[in-house]
């Protein structure tokens, strides 16, 4: 069950909601931090209109993190990039592939791999597309897509 707590400003009026799910103890019986989220009401919504979406944001949110599709706010397309790859090794993909991946990080990183995984959007995508295929900042003089020299250690 989700657990809602209001927050208030100094003048003691609501401003917003947070809504946490636990999910349970690791394995020395710390509690895990919990999945936390925000919920501001529209200024013209009525306290039982609240109360109700409240609700189903609550009932929502709950369910994602049951089927895995918390987002994490702080994790940077970087952090992320190097799950996904760890995962490959672990998964077998050849040792040569993972080395591929891992060039083509170098570059994609350089570009979006400062930003967080919420803040990503189509406009920095474009970019970097641009950045890639830019004369001056091609590795090797070559495109992404092609044959490239790389080192793997």
């Amino acid at each position: 069950m989700a657990n809602i707590t209001p927050r208030k400003n100094k003048d003691g009026v609501i401003t917003s909601y947070t809504i946490r799910v636990y999910h349970g103890y690791d394995g020395a019986g710390k509690r895990l931090k919990p999945y936390t989220m925000s919920y501001k009401p529209a200024p013209n919504m009525t306290a039982r209109q609240i109360e109700k979406e409240l609700n189903r944001q609550a009932v929502q949110f709950e369910e994602q993190c049951r089927q895995g599709y918390s987002l994490d706010n702080r994790q940077t397309f970087a952090e992320y990039a190097a799950y996904v790859v760890s995962l490959k090794e672990r998964a077998g993909v050849k040792h040569s592939v993972i080395c591929w991946y891992k060039a083509q990080l170098e570059r994609v990183n350089a570009g979006i791999g400062h930003l967080k995984l919420c803040e990503i959007r189509p406009q920095h995508l474009n970019t970097l597309y641009e950045q890639l295929s830019a004369k001056g900042l091609r590795e090797y003089g070559k495109k992404a897509g092609g044959k490239l020299l790389y080192t793997c250690s």
